[in-house]
């Protein structure tokens, strides 16, 4: 990958991860018969606007600026925070709590998917988004179990099927726990263009 297409998925990941965020807050409100803190709200909404405009413009000429480079900064330092703290979340026997770390993982995985989709038709890169087209229909069923799970959680009522769809939603994103968080962690390094995985 070339610099401009790390500063690219540097923001793919964030829009993805903040969605997590928002999805699993709004599903832990719906799950408990509240609304969803309007601080809270205000403040992933702020950021996803933040980030969602960076990739707009990125989108449009194939760069992240400096400028947006900088503005991403605080981003970065919020999320390394909030997802330790979405994987540090106390499940126990709590199905609505189970219910919105699940879904917040389905989801997401597809707007993950969504970014690398818009990467590849920015940097010209058909095969990235062919492969990820295939995971479309997959996504698209993960992501229905996960609403009824949360409308469950919702009602306070969980079929066998529902107990189901949320014990192996839990169990995949606590599969994917390290590599959601080396991802995080290398958000600084994507933003100066350069891969995280390679040693410096």
């Amino acid at each position: 990958m070339t610099p401009e297409e790390h500063r690219f998925n540097a923001l793919a990941l964030m829009f993805a991860n903040l969605q997590r965020l928002m999805v699993f807050h709004n599903a832990v409100a719906m799950s408990e018969g509240k609304e969803l803190d309007p601080d809270l709200r205000t403040e992933l909404t702020t950021q996803l606007d933040l980030v969602g405009e960076a990739i707009q413009r990125a989108s449009e000429t194939k760069a992240v600026s400096e400028p947006d480079v900088e503005a991403m900064r605080p981003v970065v330092q919020y999320l390394a925070r909030e997802i330790r703290s979405y994987y540090a979340t106390e499940l126990g026997s709590d199905l609505g709590k189970q219910a919105a770390f699940g879904a917040a993982a389905v989801y997401a995985a597809g707007y993950l998917d969504d970014g690398t989709i818009q990467m590849g038709r920015v940097f010209g890169h058909p095969e990235w988004v062919d492969r990820t087209l295939q995971n479309k229909p997959v996504l698209i069923t993960l992501r229905n179990q996960a609403n009824a799970a949360v409308a469950s959680a919702a009602r306070h009522e969980f079929s066998a099927e529902v107990r189901g769809y949320i014990g192996h939603h839990v169990s995949v994103a606590l599969g994917n726990r390290e590599q959601a968080l080396a991802q995080v962690d290398g958000l600084p390094e994507m933003l100066a263009g350069r891969d995280a995985r390679q040693p410096q």
